[in-house]
This record gives C-alpha cells, structure tokens and sequence, in this order.
C-alpha cells in the first residue's frame, strides 16, 4: 500500500477479522493436538485507528496516518466474538440463484453511485429490484435512496429484457414418443413475463410454444423452421433475436403409402402425374 493510497473502511475491517480467524483457528489446532486441560480465547478486541478519511464513489476510504501526523479522525473499533447462529441471523441474505443478475449488469442505466445508493436501500441484485416493483416499493425506493424514478422504472426495463442464449434440438427420448417429431429448447433469462406465454416466430412465421419458463422455453418448429432468425417478444416494448441453424437436426419427411395412381408421388414431390391413354 502506498503513502497516498486509500483502503475501504470494510475491507480494513474484514482483513482484522481474517487475521483474528487465523489466530482463533490456531489456538483450536493447540487445544486438540495438545489436549491441553486449560487455554485461552480472545473475547474482545479494541483498536484505535488514527487515519484520513475520503469520500469516494460513495465508499468511505481510510488512509492510515504516519507517525506524529495531526489532523486525522480517530475510529475506535472494538471486534467482540460472534456464534455462528447470529451470524446467520443477522447477516445480509445473498441471492442463491445462479441466474440472478447483480446490479453491474444493468450497465449505463444506472451510475456506479446510483448503485451503491440501491445497495444502502438493500436492493443488491436485478431480482430484488424487480420483486420491489411488483410490490410497488420503486416511488419508496425513489425517494429512499433520491433517485428519479423515471430512472429507476428504465433500468427495470432494461433488466427484464429477454436474453436468448442457447437453441438446441430435443430428440425423442424416454419421456417421449419414439416416433414423436423432435423439439426445440431455448434457454435464456427473462423469457416469460408475468406468466404470459411470449410470442416467438422463426423465419418471420409463429412458433407453436408447448412449455415455458422464465428460463426454457419449448417449441414444435414446422419443417422450415430448422435455421434463421428467431425472435422473441415477451412484452410490447421488450424483444430479442437470435440466429441459428440447425438444419441438420431437421426431421426427414415421412413416406407416403403409393394407392398406385401416382398422387403419393404428387404429394411428396408437388408434381402432377402425367395420364397415361388406355391401350398404350
């Protein structure tokens, strides 16, 4: 770290909490490997931190002070033990879910600093942000956290915009006929909007959808709908497109049974027989 270089307050924070961990974990080696009757623990720490405080990007940022420095703040930071249950309790609930988007992903929409402010108001991840809007919590949000709110309603926008990001044929299988015609799978995010079934087209013709989910969709193309552009619309003012071709998964035609007059043939190549004259 260097003389003019500045650290986040929690960062400093969570590198004393380290280092207290590591010496904790290896008083517990001690106490096990010895089986030592009686050893000690730290309870509580006290630390005096005399250092210049900066305010950037809405971060707090400490710069420790030199030795005989005047003019520093003082933080008196006191680390006490903490149980496992309280933790869980008390900490902040992180999103699980592989697929949910943090708030960096809303790009331009929202500043670094119009971010941070959504995070101080809890709202941490693209989910969050939407569940507060079917709550209609986005004018408290507003006024919370001082952002407009016509802002804050065009990054939702922005993050409930469908994503395509994989088409991938569906053979017969076991949960399947084995003479059923092969499927499409799409799998994306935000492919679905309130429950809607999306309007989906391929080749600038609709697609039957037999499934959906906000993340798959399921579809029955027709023969020709094996390559192109496909377009997915799960809102008026919310669409995407992809292309893709898998042609070479498309299924062969079925034969047609020959009555003997020539209109299989008719059927499978669209040209008409020729009559033949009766005696030649």
């Amino acid at each position: 770290m260097t003389r003019d270089a500045t650290l986040r307050l929690e960062d400093f924070i969570q590198a004393v909490q380290s280092q207290l961990d590591n010496a904790q974990a290896a008083m517990a080696i001690k106490a096990r490997n010895l089986n030592l009757p009686l050893t000690f623990a730290i309870k509580d720490v006290n630390l005096d931190l005399r250092a210049h405080v900066d305010f950037v990007d809405s971060e707090i940022r400490i710069r420790p002070a030199a030795a005989g420095e005047k003019e520093t703040s003082v933080f008196h930071l006191v680390f006490t033990a903490i149980t496992r249950p309280a933790i869980e309790e008390n900490a902040i609930s992180f999103s699980t879910d592989p697929d949910d988007q943090p708030l960096d992903e809303l790009g331009s929409e929202l500043t670094t600093d119009e971010r941070k402010r959504l995070e101080w108001a809890g709202v941490r991840t693209v989910k969050q942000f939407q569940e507060a809007e079917e709550r209609g919590a986005v004018h408290t949000i507003g006024r919370v956290t001082n952002l407009p709110v016509d802002r804050l309603r065009k990054a939702l926008e922005r993050a409930a915009a469908p994503l395509v990001q994989r088409v991938e044929p569906v053979p017969p299988g076991v949960d399947r006929g084995a003479l059923e015609p092969p499927l499409l799978r799409v799998t994306g995010r935000n492919l679905i909007r309130h429950g809607a079934l999306p309007q989906v087209r391929i080749g600038d013709r609709p697609v039957s959808v037999l499934k959906s989910a906000p993340d798959e969709l399921l579809l029955a193309p027709d023969d020709g709908q094996w390559a192109g552009e496909l377009s997915l619309r799960s809102a008026p003012t919310l669409a995407t497109a992809m292309s893709f071709d898998l042609e070479a998964f498309r299924p062969s035609p079925r034969p047609v049974s020959d009555p003997g007059d020539g209109t299989s043939v008719a059927r499978a190549t669209g040209i008409a027989p020729v009559p033949v004259e009766a005696g030649r």
